[in-house]
């Protein structure tokens, strides 16, 4: 058993380590990258983001994307009708999340599932206006949405949540350290009695 708890200790550890290098080398890269125009970095062809409007939910629960959800964006050669693709709007300087309604060569037209305009009864009215979007501009398609997820994830981004990870990580290794120095301890006096 205490040799379990050892293993399971130093387990931890590493992955604890291995966390914060990964987090350390895709923060690096992320700042690199923004520093070079690039504000949505990819890895390996995907991205992530948070979702800060309601234009992709009209309410009928299939697959809306509502505010505060994290979606994952995956690069694709071409897309579809009805993929839910994110692009660049430089007009504005947003990404901006959308479906494709029609294509006519590498011309996209996109457009909300909603109008973000809303009646009495906060149900969504109007015609939703339909961009014009060329293929070099679409960042990727919309493969995930992880419900509220992006909540969490600004949080973890943040001062706060960041102090709050840092001393998780500093409980998790000091403790790891305690259990392993009380077993030590446990081990040495129970081989002094033998």
């Amino acid at each position: 058993m205490k040799r379990a708890l050892l293993i399971v200790g130093k387990v931890i550890r590493w992955i604890v380590i291995a966390v914060c290098v990964l987090l350390c080398i895709f923060i690096i890269y992320s700042l690199i990258q923004r520093a070079m125009g690039n504000n949505m970095p990819t890895v390996f062809g995907y991205a992530g983001t948070t979702v800060v409007t309601g234009s992709m939910d009209d309410d009928s629960g299939d697959d809306d994307i509502e505010i505060g959800d994290f979606i994952i964006i995956h690069a694709q050669d071409s897309y579809e009708v009805g993929d839910v693709v994110t692009f660049y709007d430089s007009g504005d300087g947003v990404y901006v999340t959308h479906r494709v309604v029609d294509i006519d060569g590498t011309t996209y037209y996109i457009r909300g599932d909603t109008t973000g305009e809303r009646d009495e009864n906060n149900r969504p009215v109007g015609e939703p206006v339909t961009d014009e979007v060329p293929l070099s501009a679409i960042v990727g398609k919309v493969v995930s949405v992880i419900s509220g997820g992006g909540n969490a994830i600004d949080f973890m981004r943040s001062t706060p949540g960041l102090l709050i990870i840092v001393a998780a990580g500093v409980i998790i290794w000091f403790a790891e350290d305690i259990i392993s120095s009380l077993l030590n301890r446990q081990k040495e006096d129970e081989e002094k009695e033998d």
